[in-house]
């Protein structure tokens, strides 16, 4: 899809995007070191053994504590196989195409679109995994801690063909 494929172009990889204050930047590096603890071996196991190239493109502000711990993961995810090429852009980038293709009001972020070779989207994650959410809608302090990475790993993983 060519709206796809001209915001691949324009996106930066992970490590021109986590520049910014160095707040933001030290959020984000304690999530890093839970990572790729986050990656269990049914998801290394799957992400091996993928059929064909993807891309995973992510709508994404250094500001946000849901980017601070789910942009590791999807890094640690995209790094752990050459199949999967990262690319990161700004929610204002992505507004237009993201709200357009997949009809939603508010791109939340991070807003993370899996991709096949042709950018055609397969799937989505967005803002936090479904388990970082209680009964009542209020999300979970084991998230805001930053234990459910692995529940963000799987989520995003199951978006990729295969077993």
């Amino acid at each position: 899809m060519q709206d796809f494929n001209v915001l691949l172009e324009a996106a930066s990889d992970y490590n021109e995007f986590v520049g910014g204050a160095e707040e933001d930047r030290n959020a984000l590096r304690h999530f890093e070191g839970l990572a790729n603890e986050a990656l269990p071996d049914d998801v290394i196991s799957k992400l091996s053994q993928l059929p064909g190239s993807y891309s995973i493109l992510v709508a994404a502000e250094m500001w946000c504590p849901d980017c601070h711990k789910n942009l590791p993961v999807i890094h640690a995810i995209a790094a752990s196989t050459p199949a999967i090429r990262l690319g990161i852009i700004t929610r204002d980038k992505a507004e237009a195409v993201f709200k357009a293709h997949f009809g939603v009001d508010k791109v939340k972020i991070p807003f993370a679109v899996v991709l096949d070779e042709n950018a055609t989207p397969l799937g989505q994650f967005i803002e936090r995994p479904k388990t970082a959410i209680g009964k009542n809608g209020e999300v979970s302090e084991s998230y805001k801690n930053g234990e459910l990475l692995v529940d963000t790993a799987r989520e995003l993983t199951s978006i990729f063909p295969g077993k």
